[in-house]
């Protein structure tokens, strides 16, 4: 067994047929996963558009939705008989019936999807084997589900056993926790679509900045009060921006107005509101400085340009969303944003590209079996 020096080689670049072959199929499939996982994100984790429309208490649907007008009436007159509706208060009108039936039946089926694409992707990679390499990558993805449905329900133990969260109205919580760790498992599938699995088996041995791991617990932590915002309807208590409500600075006492000191981070409107403000201009700062010392350098590095753009964007959109008094749309818009942006994020982790870490590409070794 002879051991070869290879210079970068981009997977794109490998010239074989049949890798070629399989390198497009596996990102066809990867791209699929990644669509269908956010379409299960926007549909299954509560978000602005699913508040404002009822969905507390979303009809049962059919396999095949109404197209008539009489599959809609009949299906409007079942749900209107529906006692958990009566009990709620009832008061809809078939246009929101509608909406609500569309967005349970998108729900399902997105998530039945994701499911079904996933468990084919396994299947695939199980009886084709030059396929067997995605399996590690559809495992740990599996893996890091199961990670946050274990993370939410010590959440779920967290919440009753702290008297002082159990006196109050814990969905907050539980909102973030789903938005955060949803946000992490589809950030990690897009990250993996953008790099896919090195068919070469070559090993890198380039690593990731330290400071990377920075941004990406930043970023994390930011999406986690940006939910908390959401959970908490924090936009009527500072809905103008720059300032708050006329002033440049927060007045202290109305952030340290919970006991104990931590709930002020956990519960109370106006400081969960700065500190997602705070976190992300200091990301949007960090991002600037970081653009601009590339730019001094004369770096070529692509990866401060696009974090930056990123970052810009996301805080802009934020800014719209909140001036605007918040509609769905944006707000969703702005959700999604965090996730790509997370994304980046962890792409630029996984990446042995020189032009992602600013680093001279190194040498890989790759071992050449005869024959």
């Amino acid at each position: 067994m002879a051991v070869a020096e290879w210079p970068t080689t981009l997977p794109a670049e490998i010239r074989h047929p049949a890798v070629a072959s399989a390198v497009s199929s596996t990102r066809f499939y990867f791209g699929v996963l990644s669509l269908l996982g956010l379409a299960a994100f926007v549909f299954n984790i509560d978000n602005r558009a699913s508040a404002n429309s009822l969905l507390a208490v979303a009809p049962p649907v059919d396999f095949i939705p109404p197209f008539s007008v009489a599959g809609w009436s009949a299906a409007y007159a079942y749900h209107l008989q529906d006692p958990l509706f009566a009990a709620c208060g009832g008061a809809v009108t078939l246009g929101q019936f509608q909406f609500m039936y569309r967005w349970e039946w998108l729900r399902q089926a997105s998530l039945a999807a994701l499911v079904g694409w996933s468990v084919a992707g396994f299947a695939a990679a199980a009886a084709w084997r030059q396929y067997r390499c995605v399996l590690p990558r559809l495992s740990g993805l599996a893996l890091l589900l199961i990670a946050c449905g274990a993370a939410r329900v010590a959440a779920e133990f967290a919440t009753g056993e702290f008297r002082a969260l159990s006196s109050l109205n814990v969905g907050q919580y539980r909102h973030a926790m789903d938005v955060t760790l949803a946000s992490t498992a589809l950030a990690a599938l897009f990250a993996t679509s953008i790099t896919p699995h090195d068919w070469s088996r070559r090993i890198p041995s380039v690593r990731a900045r330290p400071s990377e791991w920075l941004w990406t617990a930043a970023i994390l932590l930011d999406i986690g009060f940006g939910a908390l915002f959401a959970a908490r309807n924090a936009t009527p208590f500072w809905p103008t921006w720059p300032g708050y409500d006329g002033q440049l600075l927060p007045p202290l006492a109305q952030m340290t107005s919970y006991s104990p000191w931590w709930l002020n981070l956990t519960f109370n409107p106006y400081t969960i509101q700065l500190v997602h403000r705070g976190l992300s201009m200091a990301l949007f700062l960090a991002a600037l400085w970081q653009l601009v010392s590339c730019l001094l350098r004369s770096d070529p590095s692509a990866w401060p340009r696009v974090r930056f753009f990123l970052i810009a964007g996301q805080i802009l959109l934020g800014i719209v969303t909140l001036v605007l008094a918040v509609p769905a749309a944006l707000s969703v818009a702005h959700q999604i944003g965090a996730v790509f942006l997370l994304a980046f994020s962890f792409t630029v982790l996984r990446s042995p590209d020189e032009r992602m870490h600013g680093r001279p590409s190194r040498i890989w070794h790759l071992r050449q079996t005869p024959g």
